[in-house]
């Protein structure tokens, strides 16, 4: 590391994924914005901003060199730093991201989703781009070592038959309230299903290349609650690249799941939170003279997925000049976009 720029960071937001989701000793660690940029030896993290008192105490007892504001004004009024972080609810996403790209650090990580719409996420981009700032999106994901092998094997499965992502919790999909906080699995939750779902289909050697393009939803199964809340659908589509693509959420669950399963011509790949399945076409053990698909145990998800911490080298490694941002506001974008045109059939 010798010689190599230490580069500052600041928190705006030190609640759940900005810091007490590195407590949990069931999750891979680093698991919060704190933990991950503490524990890059590049990162120098110099300050944390929250407007709630008790949330402020408790990060900065454990975070004692850094300096503490309950604003961020103040905070860029003292500060000038190389990477700003937003992990604010939603609703505040527009507000803090606008003042943090103002401020001028050379890059900002963004929590998901962008904005609670798209018309909001379009004036965080203008301004990054007026001020020339660039911006990160924190779709872990696409940092997910074990995403990034299903996404190399998909060349090994065929022609591509079906995508189907489920979502699956306690919380609400949708309520005509949330448009004004995002509270909701559809835009909490499931802006990590519809990024998920175009980063494997994106053609991500190639920032040329161009966008995925899906059709028009189709909404079915839809069911609501006796308070009218909307709590499970299935949303449908098409593209080029694939014929049958479908996005299910509930909310009537009483357990929290995240999985992609995908079919090819000749073989399927299922990948999610602790799940892990790559099946191959062999010879089928049951028919003669037909072939089926059987598990292939010789290919391996990795045992840490690192989904945090490369996020954040991945920002080292843009600040340093060797690659490119791997989560852009593009890309947060057109993941919004595919959840407003949901939201905007019910």
């Amino acid at each position: 590391m010798k010689n190599e720029t230490i580069y500052t960071a600041v928190l705006t937001g030190c609640g759940r994924i900005g810091y007490s989701l590195g407590l949990d000793p069931k999750r891979e660690q680093p698991a919060s914005h704190t933990a991950s940029l503490i524990s890059n030896p590049r990162i120098q993290l110099t300050a944390g901003c929250d407007t709630d008192r008790k949330t402020l105490e408790i990060w900065e007892k454990a975070n004692p060199a850094a300096m503490t504001f309950h604003s961020s004004k103040a905070m860029y009024g003292r500060l000038h730093p190389d990477i700003a972080v937003i992990a604010v609810n939603e609703e505040n996403h527009k507000r803090e991201a606008i003042a943090a790209i103002k401020a001028h650090p050379r890059l900002v990580i963004l929590e998901k989703p962008v904005a609670l719409n798209v018309d909001e996420a379009l004036e965080i981009k203008q301004a990054s781009e007026n001020e020339g700032v660039a911006i990160l999106v924190n779709h872990e994901r696409r940092f997910s070592a074990d995403y990034a092998l299903a996404k190399n094997l998909l060349s090994k499965i065929g022609r591509l038959q079906y995508i189907h992502g489920t979502l699956c919790s306690g919380m609400a999909v949708y309520t005509r309230g949330d448009k004004n906080t995002g509270a909701c699995s559809l835009f909490h939750d499931g802006t990590h299903l519809a990024d998920t779902i175009l980063y494997l289909m994106e053609n991500t050697e190639d920032e040329n290349a161009p966008e995925i393009e899906l059709s028009k939803p189709t909404i079915t199964g839809i069911f609501r609650d006796n308070e009218n809340t909307i709590r499970q659908l299935s949303s449908h589509y098409s593209s080029s690249l694939c014929p049958d693509i479908t996005m299910t959420f509930s909310g009537r669950s009483k357990f929290f799941g995240f999985e992609i399963d995908i079919l090819g011509t000749e073989g399927r790949i299922q990948v999610g939170n602790g799940i892990w399945k790559y099946s191959c076409r062999t010879e089928s053990s049951l028919y003669t003279g037909f072939y089926s698909l059987e598990e292939n145990h010789a290919i391996r998800p990795p045992k840490r997925t690192g989904y945090f911490s490369n996020m954040i080298q991945n920002a080292v490694d843009y600040l340093d000049g060797k690659a490119g941002i791997g989560s852009t506001i593009k890309n947060g974008i057109a993941a919004l976009r595919i959840l407003e045109e949901i939201k905007n059939q019910l």
